[in-house]
């Protein structure tokens, strides 16, 4: 081999590790001309190593968790999937990027064990579904719905929580959530008993359909017993300063309906803030109801439910002004 050939080979090297994250394995540098005894001759001068046996590392920085996490999949092969919390951190979920999530884990469907030295978790599985598997950052990766079930096996609940409230403002489709999970839930499954429970809240926490919610506001129009609506409706407190705007009011008797939980705002870090503004609401006279929960029931359910409570607040206004 000549020199050219020689440096052709070393530079094929260098740009495949560059593009799996400083890492390839043996047999691809043997496909680009870089045989064993130039792999020997490059860990000597220190810019190649071989952190576990067959897959190779440029040397020169500081080994990052992602050419960590592509080390144990090269050692895996084809048959790796990254899952649980590695999966959780590289689709970039609310609290798997601190340092106590830097461990590596992935699921593979064959037999493959690692060195007790490597800290890595390896998760023996039947062959993955190509639905529950993405292509995410040069990895296969377990999908978002898949990830979510995963979870739950590995951490406790509210952290699941938390990587499910991430999903969600990240537009996570729930009706496909919720298949992924049916479909891979098994009796005593934790991880997807887990998420199957959090899913199963969603109705009572975020907002309504907008089918319900569009039922529900015709049957209250065309309600006689019912006092005048107005959508998006703002409520001023006696300073003229804004309070509120429900997105269905009754002005006469001062109530407020939300067509969502106090949670709507995915997860309960903002729940304070909708408390503040139901205080000052009340303090300006008004009453405010969320319908989150109501999304379980018949909108004809509800329309009488709110008949009742606008008959309420009819009789507590006239009883004040006496």
């Amino acid at each position: 081999m000549t020199t050219v050939d020689r440096d052709v080979a070393r530079h094929a090297v260098i740009a495949l590790a560059a593009g799996q994250h400083r890492a390839l394995t043996r047999r691809q540098a043997t496909a680009v001309g870089f045989d064993s005894r130039r792999v020997a001759t490059a860990k000597r001068a220190g810019w190649l190593a071989e952190p576990l046996p067959g897959v190779l590392t440029l040397q020169g920085v500081e080994a990052s968790w992602t050419q960590r996490l592509m080390v144990v999949m090269l050692a895996a092969g084809d048959h790796a999937v990254v899952s649980h919390r590695s999966a959780a951190r590289l689709l970039g979920f609310d609290g798997f990027d601190e340092p106590r999530n830097a461990m590596i884990e992935v699921s593979v469907s064959r037999s493959f064990r690692l060195a007790p030295a490597v800290r890595a978790v390896v998760h023996h599985v039947t062959p993955m579904e190509p639905c529950d598997v993405a292509l995410v950052d040069g990895f296969r990766c377990t999908t978002v719905p898949r990830t979510l079930a995963d979870l739950g096996s590995v951490v406790p609940p509210q952290s699941v929580r938390q990587a499910l409230t991430s999903a969600r403002r990240n537009r996570l489709d729930l009706a496909l959530t919720r298949d992924v999970v049916e479909r891979l839930h098994r009796p005593g499954q934790r991880g997807t008993g887990v998420l199957l429970r959090l899913l199963a809240s969603i109705p009572w926490e975020g907002q309504l359909p907008a089918t319900w919610f569009e039922e529900l506001l015709a049957l209250c129009l065309d309600d006689p017993a019912l006092p005048p609506i107005e959508l998006q409706h703002s409520i001023v407190n006696e300073a003229g300063e804004f309070v509120a705007r429900p997105d269905i009011a009754f002005p006469s008797v001062r109530l407020g309906l939300e067509a969502h939980s106090r949670r709507f705002h995915f997860g309960p870090d903002a729940e304070h803030l909708d408390e503040d503004r139901d205080l000052r609401a009340a303090l300006a006279g008004w009453e405010l109801i969320y319908l989150g929960w109501y999304a379980t029931r018949r909108p004809a359910e509800v329309c009488k439910v709110v008949r009742e409570l606008v008959s309420v607040r009819q009789r507590a206004l006239r009883a004040g002004e006496r």
